[in-house]
């Protein structure tokens, strides 16, 4: 937790794990809902947050044009009767959540981070995925409640550390044999304006002639997006200018120009810490 006078002006909150948990514990539907309810309200007083946007998945991950085996070593082993309840709160939580359509609630946060940052607003990222560290600031863990702050060397850094790695977990190839303690090898004393060029010459060296392709996938799947414009397979060339280190004046590694990030649809979603709109009679 934060000191009341330590305050946000956003929570950005990925919410996809606090429907899997509750569709896992909580068989009553109306109790389910209360409980998603109740931990969104649980995060913006933990976070001391003015307002907040809640991100669920959507349709049309462009990451499955990327690669049809994207998460295709997932096996479907839930309950028929969570399932069912995963639907419905997922039903439940369109009406006051950003669906992410085109990409996944990670990108979402990425983005809303970015535009936070256009309009000087302070923010915290609200998640359990450690694949959004590789975004800089500041975090929370709704799970431990733990609030820490990511710099951009860091996040830089486990970033260009998953595109050493993969992620197995999605499905996501890296280099045979590198793994997080390999990686931190390789990436180990080199210069930060340095590391981009350190991976490319690692893949070079050890994933043969089709390196470029198997690359370029890799990073396409693991790289959260910070804009809208972004949602779609990149190319070598513009993944090497996005993921290059350099720092603006806003402190976030990127050589792009600010894009439009989101549509106004984001800012009329906002859940507002002093509008109870998660109030008791939806359930």
């Amino acid at each position: 937790m934060i000191a009341p006078d330590d305050q946000f002006d956003l929570a950005i909150i990925d919410a996809d794990s606090i429907i899997y948990q509750i569709a896992h514990y909580q068989p009553s539907p109306a109790l389910a809902k209360k409980a998603f309810d109740d931990k969104l309200k649980e995060i913006m007083t933990n976070t001391g947050s003015l307002s907040g946007a809640v991100f669920i998945k959507g349709t049309n991950n462009f990451r499955y044009d990327v690669t049809k085996d994207y998460k295709g070593n997932r096996k479907d082993t839930l309950e028929p009767e969570v399932k069912d309840r995963i639907e419905m709160l997922y039903k439940y939580a369109k009406d006051f959540c950003i669906c992410s359509d085109g990409a996944e609630a990670d990108d979402y946060c990425g983005i809303a981070g970015e535009l936070a940052i256009q309009e000087n607003k302070r923010y915290v990222i609200c998640h359990i995925d450690k694949d959004l560290d590789t975004l800089p600031g500041y975090h929370y863990n709704f799970r431990t409640t733990n609030l820490y702050y990511m710099e951009p060397e860091d996040s830089y850094l486990f970033l260009m550390s998953q595109l050493l790695t993969g992620d197995s977990t999605d499905n996501i190839k890296g280099l045979k044999g590198v793994g997080p303690k390999t990686a931190e090898k390789i990436l180990k004393d080199v210069p930060i304006n340095q590391v981009w060029n350190k991976v490319i010459e690692t893949w070079r060296s050890k994933a043969g002639y089709n390196w470029k392709d198997d690359f370029t996938k890799c990073a396409n799947l693991i790289y959260i997006r910070e804009h809208s414009d972004d949602c779609c397979g990149l190319t070598y060339e513009q993944l090497e200018e996005k993921l290059s280190w350099t720092i603006t004046d806003t402190g976030v590694h990127s050589v792009t120009d600010q894009m439009e990030p989101l549509d106004s649809s984001t800012t009329s979603k906002t859940l507002s810490q002093g509008e109870d709109i998660l109030e008791e009679n939806k359930l």
